[in-house]
């Protein structure tokens, strides 16, 4: 029977260990940039078929880690600045406390940077008045600026809300009408075109792992 005996130098194996995970570690960070890049841009894609604005597109991040360098560990992590935005992605039903105030299409959107809201409202322009409607949902409306003839300056602008709230000539208008619930379909797939990026891992692996074919 024959007999072996290996007699190991110093930090040999390391070396030989190394040597292996150098080239996984780069294959595989490789794999993960490419699939978080083609779920940011798929995602993103995906939000503005959906009709929501480049704000909402440009919120969805895809952030890899490490930021620099290669890991065996390398990971990718998908979220969106937004924080409510998962609504669109599961669906579901959105309970008021106890109502939902939601802005009239012909109200302003925001007040600043800010989405309007009856308490931004408030403090900004001035108080609002509860209209209730028997068998119909309820309104807050706004004072709106008139001009000599008493009646409205045009559109319902920001500008007119605020004279009319500062105490100039005005009469009341609808700004926010309030509903119980609402129930938002799912509109986003992000899941799906993350799941798809994950699929192709194996493949973006090997093509790291031999880029030159």
């Amino acid at each position: 029977m024959a007999r072996f005996r290996y007699d190991a130098k110093a930090a040999e194996f390391a070396a030989a260990m190394a040597s292996i995970r150098d080239p996984i570690a780069v294959a595989g960070s490789g794999a993960i940039a490419e699939a978080a890049d083609i779920i940011k841009r798929q995602g993103r894609a995906d939000i503005g078929s959906a009709g929501f604005s480049k704000r909402w597109q440009n919120a969805l991040r895809v952030d890899t880690y490490p930021r620099r360098g290669a890991s065996i560990n390398a990971a990718a992590l998908i979220w969106h600045k937004i924080q409510y935005a998962g609504i669109f992605e599961e669906g579901g039903t959105i309970s008021g406390k106890p109502r939902l105030w939601i802005p009239l299409p012909n109200a302003p959107k925001r007040i600043g940077r800010s989405k309007i809201t009856p308490a931004l409202y408030i403090k900004s322009i001035g108080p609002l008045v509860s209209i209730e409607r028997p068998g119909k949902p309820p309104l807050l409306a706004g004072k709106i600026a008139t001009n000599r003839r008493g009646s409205k300056t045009g559109k319902v602008s920001l500008s007119a809300l605020k004279r009319g709230g500062k105490g100039a000539p005005s009469t009341l208008v609808p700004v926010f009408i309030g509903i119980d619930r609402v129930t938002i379909r799912d509109r986003f797939s992000i899941r799906q075109i993350t799941d798809r990026a994950a699929a192709r891992l194996g493949e973006l692996y090997l093509k790291h792992l031999n880029p030159n074919g």
